[in-house]
């Protein structure tokens, strides 16, 4: 039998297998499907699974065939704020916006915005208001598509369509649920006050699911070019960051986790519930992870992006000259660097540009403020939760260069660990599945 885990990226849907044996298969992916309306950009996922599920199918008469039947799946999804609108029989009736779009005009009313960007409301969800999240969304179906509105039977992500397509049921990962700001992360119920306020219907989100734990068993039609072990089931996985620092943790234990790639996503993990007053000032997102009773707080950076800007702008795209002339021999100069917390205005600002500024010396004034915003934030973010963090573990392609490592190390002065994974998110769901398989079927001594 063999084990799978799905990483649904923004560029790319990812897959690799894990046999009985705890041995890891190839890694496929292929494109994720994206649709273009009105200048916008949506995924549509009635099509993404299409692709996907002809991927598995793929997979299973090549890659894992001497494995034989599947026995279990899990999947790790870009966040909440990437939801479709499905009717009572599942049909996708409105596209998923990507999560990086926004609708050109405001769709909810200002007292309303603020009502849900409120340390008030903050202390129930753990989530600021952003134009991307849910309460904007539907409200915009609601106001501009008032025909789709009321055939909308339930709002779900794109991992809760998955299992869906699956098994039949409809489940929510609690590391996604938060973001739709709808929930109370202490209790994770439903926040009936924010629905009422909201005017959303109680059965609007599925049920909800901790990692690890069992949506169902998968119908044969679903996978008909697949062979399914009896009972073959699928186990929740979550928010792709939490899926991902999952399997980074089973090889280096540690309470701070820093992803790269077109986003920076700076994580600290917490048994203790935040300061909320203080996380609120932050910016910083609360969320569940995938033990009980701990949460961990992220905050984003565009510093992917950024870097991007730079080696287009400075370098012709020559990556390697960028990174050669951040570790040059430095010079002392004035250039001011400010990331711009609304990305409406910018991704970042540069400042006191004099006559004879290098190349280098724009690298290195960036990156260097990049870094050390970061650790200011580990550092709060620690304070926070109660936490003195000792180390961290880095993540993504751009911490594989040395000279991005060597920089941090300097910048930070403490212990870093550069993963060596090199698909985390697909790993750690195909690890979540083998391992909640294994536990449902009381073989844990093979774990």
């Amino acid at each position: 039998m063999w084990f799978l885990g799905i990483d649904i990226g923004t560029t790319h849907i990812k897959i690799i297998g894990i046999s009985e044996e705890g041995t890891f298969l190839p890694v496929k992916k292929c494109r994720t499907p994206v649709m273009q309306h009105d200048g916008l950009t949506f995924h549509d996922a009635s099509v993404f699974w299409q692709s996907l599920s002809a991927l598995i199918e793929n997979y299973s008469r090549e890659e894992a065939r001497h494995c034989g039947p599947l026995a279990a799946v899990s999947v790790g999804t870009f966040g909440q704020e990437e939801s479709v609108a499905v009717n009572s029989s599942g049909e996708i009736i409105y596209p998923s916006l990507a999560w990086w779009e926004n609708y050109p005009v405001a769709a909810l009313d200002t007292d309303l915005h603020q009502w849900l960007d409120s340390h008030e409301h903050y202390a129930i969800s753990g989530m600021r208001s952003r134009p991307n999240q849910s309460p904007t969304r539907l409200n915009w179906i609601r106001t501009h598509h008032p025909d789709i509105w009321r055939q909308i039977d339930r709002w779900v992500d794109f991992g809760s369509y998955v299992m869906w397509q699956l098994t039949g049921e409809w489940r929510a990962a609690t590391s996604q649920i938060t973001h739709s700001q709808c929930f109370d992360l202490k209790s994770m119920r439903p926040h009936q006050p924010t629905l009422e306020r909201l005017g959303f219907p109680a059965t609007l989100f599925p049920q909800l699911a901790d990692t690890g734990e069992c949506c169902g068993e998968i119908r044969p039609e679903s996978l008909p070019g697949v062979a399914l072990c009896q009972g073959a089931s699928v186990f929740v996985g979550g928010h792709d960051q939490i899926v991902g620092a999952w399997a980074v943790q089973n090889h280096q234990p540690t309470n701070v986790f820093d992803s790269i790639g077109t986003s920076e996503y700076l994580m600290v993990l917490t048994p203790h519930f935040p300061d909320t007053a203080a996380a609120w000032r932050l910016g910083v997102d609360i969320e569940r992870t995938w033990k009980a009773g701990e949460f961990v707080m992220g905050c984003a950076t565009p510093s992917g992006k950024i870097i991007q800007t730079l080696a287009e702008l400075l370098y012709q795209g020559n990556y390697d000259q960028l990174f050669q002339d951040l570790l040059a021999e430095a010079v002392p100069t004035a250039v001011s660097v400010s990331v711009n917390e609304d990305e409406t205005q910018g991704l970042f600002s540069l400042t006191q540009l004099h006559a004879g500024v290098r190349s280098a010396d724009i690298v290195q004034a960036t990156l260097n403020h990049i870094a050390d915003r970061a650790f200011r934030l580990l550092t709060h973010m620690g304070e926070i939760g109660g936490i003195r963090p000792q180390d961290a573990v880095l993540m993504g392609s751009l911490f594989q260069r040395q000279e991005m490592l060597q920089h941090r190390k300097q910048r930070w002065n403490m212990p870093l660990f550069v993963s060596q994974l090199a698909e985390p998110v697909a790993t750690g769901a195909a690890m979540i599945a083998r391992e909640s398989w294994l536990i449902a079927t009381h073989q844990e001594g093979q774990l």
